[in-house]
């Protein structure tokens, strides 16, 4: 409950808030792991990464000399500087893509799925 100056309740109080909180979990190091065995040991033929982390830029380079490499940032914005490439490096064929909000709004799942419903304000 939203509390006025004197520790009184405010019912009619409009509470927003936004918050960013970006936390290190070795993601990326988990994805360049696996991104470089796949690569090197032949197990793909080409890869798609999702992600605009700028700390991939060596295991993405090295992917891009042997493999086709797709890169889709999912936040929207521009591709990260260390991650921009040429279609040709390597071995070709490479691309790029950005999700925006529409890409989210039209893979949605049905209102119900079975017994379970999508909540009324989503």
């Amino acid at each position: 409950m939203v509390q006025a100056p004197m520790g009184t309740s405010r019912a009619d109080a409009v509470f927003m808030v936004s918050i960013l909180h970006q936390e290190e979990k070795g993601s990326d190091v988990n994805v360049a792991t696996h991104l470089l065995t796949d690569v090197l040991t032949g197990a793909v033929d080409a890869a798609v990464v999702i992600s605009n982390d700028s700390d991939l830029k060596l295991p993405v380079h090295i992917a891009r000399e042997r493999v086709p490499v797709g890169l889709v940032n999912p936040h929207g914005n521009r591709h990260a500087g260390d991650l921009r490439g040429q279609r040709g490096q390597g071995a070709g064929r490479h691309w790029w893509r950005r999700l925006g909000p529409e890409d989210f709004l039209k893979h949605q799942l049905p209102p119900v799925v079975e017994r379970i419903s999508k909540p009324p304000n989503w």
